[in-house]
């Protein structure tokens, strides 16, 4: 159950709309830094006003609002029991990791070369073939980011193939994290708002992103 984090003996967890907002884009902002922090260290931190401070660079009274914020908005919560992030090679935890994220079970990850690292519910063939097409749309959408985010004004940054009514039948979800870029493709209904992407994110965090403060 979510907590208020100014109880006494709580911890700062990310939710799993946190840690998708932390990685679904390039641009560096202070929410989105706060987040990429957290996601980086193995354990969740106990909460107290000095880490507030410290992981905003505020005073007590402006990081405790921003923690507020970050609250309200649903990125952050309070946990009565300290999280870890998942001890195992990535390899092996991967495709209990992807397969819940859709309806149908059927999720690759890729990654920027081309190439997946993980993959539930397709063969490896398919999966290969996904993992390079997420790589073509990936330099699509940089290549016309100013327009869809400039001039269009479109806040969203993932691609899909659509049916006759509008609903994705495959959908590509860039993640960046440190210097490398992610997708997941996701067949049929994403099902992102439970633990596991919170988990899945925060492994690669760990892994990828290795900037230090």
């Amino acid at each position: 159950m979510s907590e208020y984090l100014l109880q006494e003996d709580l911890f700062l967890g990310v939710t799993p709309a946190g840690a998708y907002y932390a990685v679904q884009d390039k641009s560096s902002e202070p929410a989105r830094a706060f987040l990429q922090r957290l996601m980086r260290l193995p354990e969740t931190p106990s909460f107290s006003l000095d880490v507030a401070c410290e992981f905003t660079g505020h005073d007590q009274a402006n990081a405790l609002e921003f923690v507020h914020w970050l609250q309200d908005a649903g990125l952050i919560f309070g946990l009565e029991r300290q999280e870890e992030a998942l001890q195992e090679r990535l390899e092996d935890i991967l495709p209990g990791l992807l397969a819940p994220l859709s309806d149908v079970g059927k999720v690759v990850l890729s990654e920027s070369q081309g190439l997946y690292l993980g993959v539930a519910g397709y063969p490896h063939e398919a999966a290969e073939e996904l993992a390079a097409m997420s790589t073509e749309l990936t330099y699509a959408y940089n290549r016309h980011r100013s327009l869809l985010h400039g001039n269009l004004r479109l806040k969203e940054r993932a691609w899909g193939l659509i049916d006759g009514v509008g609903n994705s039948e495959i959908g590509f979800w860039p993640m960046y994290i440190g210097d490398e870029t992610f997708t997941l493709i996701i067949e049929g209904m994403p099902q992102l708002n439970q633990p596991v992407l919170k988990q899945l994110i925060w492994a690669l965090s760990i892994r990828y992103d290795s900037h230090q403060f």
